[in-house]
């Protein structure tokens, strides 16, 4: 929000100046006065009261100077000093009628259309941020993001998503980016921006080492799809970007397939056609991962997945019956097996 900004007297240094302006105008009263009465030659005592009341005089006129014009000490009331011992009455008149209010106004009222926010605060010690899991870090931040009306605790949920993992920290960065405050919504772009580009260095990075080097078994290949794929996992791509990106990483995946086929690379495969809502792709790949030997408790929650996205609900609750007691107790699945039982 604009704030205005005047220049404006210290009051108490203005106060301040009564005192050294009336002895000063007393010692030249005193010394005029004397001087008046005979109009000789002023005498060395009538010039040492002279001296002394154009430095008191200097001295209370400084201080009557806008704060920023009170510096440097010396240099203004050495300046202040000559003239009135020079100039006596005329100076002084001068000074007061001219200098003084004209200073007041040279530096007109303006307004500042920018906020200056202070640094977060940096921390004496390491700090121990709670697990990435924990309501804190998720639902904590966004609340802050949400409601918080101080931009330097936006500020400081930002910073906090260094902590978190990519995937749950870049879709609290995208809450950032529509913050009102402009250093909130900097912050969060940069960070998004580094996360992009350290993805996009290290393709480029395995890209040149596969020319470079052959890859028989397709070890290259495989990397750069799961590479590719993390534009769309963790959503830093959207719409036909994401749908690039993820063409991009099936093309690799079916290059390292075609090297050397494993359970792994057709999970790995389904998912992404999953994601590209391929619906044959995915169920081919995830037949060929159970005739591979993959475990149940890998392959049975993208099955389900994929009965789920295609509407069969009876084969969506056989497909969770198929997994480990174990595996049914898991943070993630719990509440889904709850859920269909």
């Amino acid at each position: 929000m604009p704030t205005s900004k005047a220049v404006e007297p210290g009051r108490f240094a203005f106060l301040s100046s009564l005192p050294w302006l009336a002895a000063g105008i007393g010692f030249e009263g005193w010394v005029a006065y004397r001087w008046a009465g005979d109009f000789n030659f002023p005498t060395l005592l009538q010039l040492a009261m002279h001296g002394l009341g154009s430095l008191l005089l200097a001295e209370g006129l400084r201080l009557t100077l806008p704060t920023h014009y009170q510096r440097p000490v010396l240099g203004i009331v050495l300046l202040f000093f000559l003239l009135l011992l020079l100039l006596p009455g005329i100076a002084l008149l001068g000074l007061l009628l001219a200098v003084v209010p004209a200073l007041y106004f040279a530096a007109p009222q303006h307004v500042v259309h920018w906020q200056a926010l202070a640094l977060p605060p940096l921390p004496y010690r390491p700090l121990t941020p709670p697990r990435a899991d924990s309501t804190a870090m998720r639902e904590g931040l966004t609340s802050v993001l949400n409601y918080s009306g101080s931009p330097v605790q936006r500020q400081e949920a930002i910073l906090a998503c260094r902590h978190l993992p990519p995937r749950q920290a870049i879709g609290l960065l995208r809450l950032g980016l529509a913050d009102p405050t402009d250093d909130v919504r900097l912050l969060a772009y940069s960070m998004l921006s580094s996360i992009e580009r350290d993805l996009d260095e290290r393709i480029q990075r395995l890209a040149h080492k596969r020319e470079q080097h052959s890859d028989p078994f397709g070890h290259h290949a495989e990397a750069l799809a799961m590479l590719n794929w993390e534009y769309d996992y963790l959503k830093l791509a959207q719409g036909s970007t994401a749908h690039f990106y993820l063409t991009q990483a099936l093309h690799y995946i079916d290059q390292a397939i075609s090297s050397a086929d494993s359970a792994h690379r057709q999970l790995l495969r389904g998912r992404m056609c999953l994601a590209l809502k391929d619906i044959r792709g995915a169920e081919a790949a995830f037949l060929q991962c159970e005739a591979l030997g993959l475990d149940n408790d890998d392959l049975v929650p993208y099955r389900a997945e994929l009965a789920f996205q295609t509407h069969r609900f009876s084969a969506l609750r056989g497909q969770l019956l198929k997994l480990s007691p174990s595996a049914q107790q898991h943070p993630v699945l719990y509440p889904v097996m709850e859920y269909w039982r």
